[in-house]
């Protein structure tokens, strides 16, 4: 019996492990910098974050009171989050092959900076920033938000 419930509770946990990994190929950037508390909300999943973490499209990045984030995404363009943020990955895609480009996020609160990589020069009406009360199309190649609650 005993040996039948570690099975069942070591398939649970590797099943579990797995949604919340994310494999290689979905990464769309990764976290370079951290301080404090960062999470990150993948489908029903709070993930605890460190260096190196994935990020994955319809990721939101939440950090805590005292707590900050930067995210290197796949075409070199950066993300900074400062305390009390909350940021949605909502659409990412950087195929220069193929010539299609999308970088959409939505800031709910916070402080937000962004510096643009090669989506930037390649295809700048392909950036959006959605907030609650605007929504930015990115031209330049730097921004700095901050959103009120």
């Amino acid at each position: 019996m005993k040996t039948t419930l570690l099975g069942l509770f070591l398939i649970l946990l590797s099943a579990s492990l797995s949604v919340a990994s994310a494999p290689q190929s979905d990464a769309i950037g990764r976290v370079q910098t951290l301080k404090g508390t960062v999470s990150i909300q993948r489908g029903n999943n709070a993930l605890a974050v460190s260096i190196g973490t994935p990020v994955l499209c319809s990721d939101t990045i939440r950090t805590g009171k005292a707590a900050a984030a930067g995210l290197v995404m796949a075409d070199d363009s950066t993300l900074s989050l400062g305390p009390n943020s909350e940021l949605v990955l909502k659409d990412y895609v950087f195929n220069p092959k193929e010539g299609k480009f999308s970088f959409v996020t939505k800031m709910a609160k916070g402080t937000f900076s962004y510096l643009s990589g090669i989506i930037g020069k390649l295809a700048p009406d392909s950036i959006r920033m959605e907030m609650p009360v605007a929504t930015i199309a990115v031209r330049g190649t730097k921004l700095l938000v901050t959103v009120e609650e």
